[in-house]
């Protein structure tokens, strides 16, 4: 009955994304520069081959990603890296799939046939390398440094890494570069093992993790960055103005975050409570022990809805402060609370 609650870290991440190009933001990693280049990482491992809704996985994310970047503004940079694309999923060929990566599509502007050429270079395959893509991509964006470029990564996988190659610390490698990327995470139909992994990976370099289940869902994360790179566009057009305020998506973006953990809330305590109903009722579970967990139940969501409460006034509170202020005042909170 365990429902997956999420703290405020990664809506403060997503904020700050959001805010990207405004000269409020004192970190020089979510200022525009003068390039911009995305790249994406994707999961070619044999999981990949499964069907939603009767489309294999990896035709999905590819038709998403190349919905995307065709409507790219001219001047934007953009590349493939694939990995798991060699070999099989079998123990005789762990090896020569731990050990594929590819670009197949090197940082460039976007030309369609090249482009849809790189897309038809690979297919579901073997195992999942997500430490070594991480840190060949490193190599990838070597010479577009962070003082020039704002450099954006995407990493796409439907689950765990599967070859032992360390990617949390390959993704910290990437992170704290003088490539200084902004890296963000999508969960394509994975599992909570490969959530937990794939959230871990996104905290460790301070960006959004998202979880899609159909190519709907995977199309609109990808919107959120096309969303992005318009704003580049506008401010490159426009001489580098200032970003307008972002207070009232803030305000949306915290009630959205408020009502989904409500709802988490109010649906785990239902089904627990009926749990323990039908239980007592059918005399399985005696008066004493029924009693006992029902108190325990309403303590504990008592508990999760004062912190949901809680996490709401500090956000809004937080909100009405300049933007900058807002911002640095919740990570040290969120720091100070998690040491």
């Amino acid at each position: 009955m365990q429902q997956d609650f999420e703290g405020p870290e990664n809506l403060i991440n997503r904020l700050k994304i959001e805010s990207l190009g405004s000269p409020e933001n004192t970190d020089s990693r979510y200022q525009f520069k003068d390039n911009l280049n995305i790249v994406f990482i994707i999961d070619a491992s044999g999981s990949m081959a499964q069907k939603i809704d009767g489309k294999e996985k990896m035709a999905s994310a590819k038709d998403s990603i190349l919905n995307f970047v065709s409507k790219l503004p001219k001047d934007a940079k953009v590349g493939i890296r694939v990995y798991g694309h060699k070999g099989t999923g079998s123990d005789a060929d762990k090896a020569l799939s731990c050990s594929s990566s590819e670009l197949v599509y090197p940082i460039s502007n976007y030309n369609a046939g090249e482009f849809q050429a790189a897309l038809n270079k690979f297919s579901p395959s073997g195992w999942t390398p997500i430490g070594l893509a991480l840190r060949e991509a490193k190599n990838d964006l070597a010479s577009f440094d962070g003082a020039n470029n704002t450099n954006i990564v995407y990493l796409v996988s439907d689950g765990i890494d599967t070859c032992e190659d360390q990617p949390i610390e390959a993704a910290k490698d990437l992170y704290s570069s003088n490539i200084s990327p902004i890296i963000n995470v999508i969960g394509f139909d994975v599992d909570s093992e490969g959530q937990n992994q794939l959230r871990e990976i996104a905290a460790a370099t301070e960006g959004i993790y998202g979880t899609v289940t159909n190519e709907g869902e995977l199309q609109k994360e990808l919107d959120n960055l096309s969303n992005l790179t318009e704003k580049w566009k506008e401010w490159l057009e426009q001489g580098k103005q200032k970003i307008e305020s972002k207070k009232l998506q803030n305000d949306l973006a915290i009630f959205s975050y408020i009502a989904k953990e409500e709802i988490k809330a109010n649906n785990e305590s239902t089904k627990i409570e009926l749990i323990l109903f039908y239980l007592h009722e059918a005399g399985r579970m005696n008066d004493e022990s029924y009693q006992y967990l029902e108190t325990k139940r309403i303590e504990y969501h008592r508990w999760i809805n004062k912190e949901i409460k809680k996490f709401e006034k500090e956000l809004k509170a937080l909100n009405e402060a300049s933007y900058s202020e807002a911002i640095k005042a919740l990570e040290d909170k969120y720091i100070s609370n998690t040491q």
